[in-house]
């Protein structure tokens, strides 16, 4: 089994569903998915410069479980699933140092490089998986709705440290079946608890930070936290 990667130039940020048809495509061998891009070269001599391809069959220093798909416009990744944990967080962050978008098939993500992404864009990070840059409202529900008793928390922040998070579980104070969630806008002085028992309650709460992080979620009664 391999996790696979794929990148490639976009002019504007694509949705999930777009990111997924144009891997798809290029999957299939349409290599017209994409346009050429000048920055696919300079990403792929980096990227081989740190992970280069196999050699052989039994090439241990290469991560990659097959060759690489090297397109004018595109570079598809094969890796070794035990050693994606390493490897894609490097390989993402090359992407987005070469302006190039990356979109992880196996979590529907869409990894949008700085020029891409909106201003005071939001960072998410869940127990499980890769932290996303300016993720999109889909990629935010779905982190929430993946909540469980392995993948127990997710943070939700902004640059200027307003954040919302959830855990799930003892390890976040949680009684079975209840979800503890913090708010704060910046200020310890101003940082909010409260332990919701439905997850899509939890799931409306990280769609309120998303559109507005100025404003405290609706809809739950937040108790003042003293830490």
């Amino acid at each position: 089994m391999s996790f696979d990667l794929g990148v490639w130039s976009e002019e504007v940020r694509p949705s999930r569903a777009a990111a997924s048809e144009t891997h798809r495509r290029l999957c299939a061998g349409e290599s017209a998915a994409v346009r050429p891009a000048a920055a696919v070269p300079g990403f792929y001599a980096a990227l081989v410069a740190e992970f280069p391809e196999a050699e052989d069959a039994t090439d241990e220093l290469s991560p990659w479980s097959a060759g690489l798909d090297v397109g004018d416009g595109h570079v598809l990744m094969p890796m070794q699933w035990g050693r994606a944990a390493k490897v894609a967080p490097r390989v993402i962050e090359l992407a987005g140092q070469h302006g190039l978008v990356c979109f992880d098939p196996q979590a529907g993500v869409v990894y949008v490089p700085p020029a891409l992404r909106a201003a005071g864009a939001l960072e998410l990070q869940s127990c499980v998986g890769l932290p996303v840059s300016d993720p999109d409202l889909e990629t935010v529900e779905r982190a929430v709705r993946r909540l469980s008793a392995e993948n127990w928390f997710v943070i939700l922040e902004d640059p200027s440290g307003w954040y919302v998070q959830v855990g799930t579980g003892a390890r976040a104070g949680a009684a079975a079946g209840g979800y503890a969630v913090e708010f704060r806008d910046g200020s310890s002085e101003r940082h909010y608890r409260c332990v919701l028992h439905d997850r899509e309650q939890v799931v409306s709460v990280f769609v309120d930070f998303t559109r507005d992080p100025a404003t405290r979620p609706a809809g739950v009664t937040w108790e003042k936290l003293t830490l």
